[in-house]
């Protein structure tokens, strides 16, 4: 009884449908199918299937290579998508980021704290989230409200050490508090 040389079982006359190659190799016909997405070579002894049996198989082979380019192509679609999610994205943020300089401009230090409140995730290793604590600090000693100020700009140089404005304003917190050599520390590491 002669075996598949693809998958290895027997074929069954009259039940399994099957090809043979130029040297009478046989295979079944679902798995001599598979087999040529890949090769039109006998897996054997590497000789070139007949083009009686390609032609079996050319609509098979072709709608699979048709998937194959549909799926690509989706691939492609959907990760120029998140690309261009991603930009929005960011613009967006820069966007609200001019909007909360502008109410620091305008001493609307409140409101613009409230809305940085509400864009946080505290998830301090995002930039985005960072610079949220940044500004947090930064309305805060500019307020006055010292120890506040040091309690986020710590948070942010303590998740993010090479954040050198969150060390200017967390040595100048310290200056206004007096702690001189606190704010010596910071100083020296906002270069």
């Amino acid at each position: 009884m002669a075996t598949c040389i693809i998958c290895h079982l027997s074929l069954i006359e009259g039940v399994d449908s099957s090809h043979d190659c130029p040297n009478k190799h046989p295979a079944h016909s679902d798995c001599l199918k598979e087999w040529l997405l890949h090769s039109s070579n006998c897996p054997l002894c590497r000789e070139p299937y007949s083009n009686g049996v390609l032609d079996k198989f050319k609509d098979f082979i072709k709608l699979r290579e048709d998937e194959k380019l549909t799926t690509l192509d989706n691939e492609l679609k959907e990760e120029e998508l998140k690309k261009m999610e991603a930009v929005a994205s960011k613009m967006t943020f820069l966007k609200f980021i001019e909007s909360i300089n502008i109410l620091i401009n305008e001493q609307e230090y409140d409101y613009a704290i409230s809305r940085l409140e509400l864009q946080e995730d505290a998830n301090l290793s995002n930039r985005k989230d960072q610079d949220i604590l940044f500004l947090k600090g930064k309305i805060n000693y500019i307020r006055g409200r010292y120890d506040l100020a040091i309690n986020q700009l710590f948070k942010l140089v303590k998740e993010k050490y090479n954040y050198p404005d969150g060390f200017l304003y967390l040595g100048k917190a310290y200056e206004a508090l007096g702690l001189g050599d606190k704010a010596k520390w910071a100083y020296e590491r906002v270069n």
